[in-house]
């Protein structure tokens, strides 16, 4: 029988909070937390502005105290291409079994990562900095054209592209410039 689950919802989520209590009480914890507050994130970030939202279900999964959640946010990041600021959205899911020692790990199915809990309270802010570190691209771009020199430099380039094209079809068909003129000289002697 599937005891109901206990859900809060909170303006700023908790710093700290004990997990295995939190599996007890089956509870579903929903809330945001300030970007300013995560120095990691922030290394890569163009300004800490904003929060991220989170929601965490603490439960009981086949037989494994279990945190599942989500985690989302809108970020400024430096864009690749041009150097200047492009909002990115975030967002990641993850499954943890919660375990108290690392002989578990073994006996977990592959559907959960091991998240070992050491000590009474464990950090919510370091797994939800971890979560959206993970989720990060490699390289984060503009859309469309980052500036008027980017467009430029897409123009020449697809001028140039044709310019080949051309060039390969005109190589395909080598005495064609030939028949041309063939056709232009019976044109004048008729």
């Amino acid at each position: 029988m599937q005891t109901q689950l206990s859900v809060m919802q909170l303006n700023i989520l908790p710093e700290l909070l004990n997990f295995p209590r939190q599996v007890e009480l089956n509870r579903v914890i929903e809330g945001t937390y300030p970007v300013s507050k995560l120095a990691r994130l922030n290394e890569a970030l163009l300004s800490n502005n904003g929060d991220i939202t989170a929601k965490l279900v603490f439960t009981d999964s086949v037989g494994f105290a279990s945190l599942k959640g989500e985690v989302s946010a809108k970020l400024l990041v430096q864009c690749q291409r041009c150097l200047e600021a492009v909002e990115t959205e975030l967002s990641g899911s993850f499954k943890f079994a919660l375990i108290s020692n690392e002989d578990e790990i073994g006996l977990l199915p592959e559907e959960f990562e091991p998240y070992l809990i050491e000590g009474e309270e464990q950090s919510i802010a370091e797994l939800i900095e971890d979560e959206l570190l993970l989720c990060l691209p490699m390289v984060t771009v503009h859309e469309n054209d980052c500036s008027a020199y980017m467009a430029k430099q897409n123009k020449a380039i697809k001028a140039e592209m044709e310019k080949a094209k051309k060039v390969q079809k005109e190589a395909e068909h080598p005495f064609a410039g030939l028949k041309a003129l063939k056709e232009n000289l019976n044109d004048k002697v008729n």
